[in-house]
């Protein structure tokens, strides 16, 4: 398993560039979308398939490459040594409803890290917790994500807590299915299958990327 953060440099860049635009943002924010353009997340109007993107940035720990040592006659104490650094990570899901209103929800999802090689999962969704949680002009929700899954070499499992609301591009659409946007913090710890002693836990924030750019740039057409 090798060193989950080796990018430090690509990672600064991405955090300085959101960080300029976050304050252009907040020197001129973009205007509000007019009432009628507001999403909802309604479980009235909620679809049997919700699908989205996200991009994650995250740090975390590791412990260090270890190294065999020859056997002592009295015991040494050795100082904690760790791997730190920064993960980032692009992914997608897709969930089914289960049951009335289909607050509760399951479903695939594979994300790609530049820790490690892609990563496959299922995960478990509870919607409206709360039921109204409206964030950047959109009506939406509060939502906790348990995801776990792997790879051949590794498994990985994470809890995320945020918000999330529907969103069309081109208008409201009713259908079958609906593109979801967010934002929500995330707990993850990733270890390896053959050896229990090499593992890496990250803490981050994950985000749709389009929305997040909409929001950033203040995009008028997108809202």
């Amino acid at each position: 398993m090798r060193s989950p953060f080796g990018i430090g440099l690509p990672v600064i860049i991405v955090l300085g560039a959101l960080g300029a635009l976050a304050e252009e943002v907040a020197a001129r924010p973009p205007p509000p979308p007019d009432e009628y353009e507001i999403a909802s997340s309604d479980d009235d109007d909620r679809p049997a398939i919700e699908w989205s993107t996200w991009v994650r940035v995250a740090y975390g720990g590791a412990p260090a490459p270890y190294e065999a040592r020859s056997r002592l006659v009295s015991p040494t104490e050795v100082p904690e040594s760790r791997d730190q650094g920064w993960e980032a990570a692009a992914g997608a899901d897709l969930t089914l409803g289960i049951g009335r209103g289909g607050n509760l929800r399951v479903g695939p999802w594979v994300e790609a890290r530049t820790s490690s090689d892609a990563m496959v999962g299922g995960e478990l969704m509870l919607a409206a917790s709360p039921a109204k949680l409206d964030m950047f002009w959109y009506q939406g929700e509060g939502v906790l994500i348990v995801r776990a899954g792997g790879n051949r070499a590794l498994r990985t499992g994470s809890v995320a807590y945020g918000y999330r609301a529907p969103w069309d591009l081109f208008g409201p659409q009713r259908g079958k299915s609906r593109y979801m946007i967010g934002v929500r913090l995330v707990a993850s710890a990733t270890q390896s299958s053959e050896d229990s002693r090499l593992w890496s836990a990250t803490l981050g924030v994950e985000t749709e990327p389009v929305g997040a750019l909409r929001y950033l740039l203040g995009i008028r057409s997108w809202y």
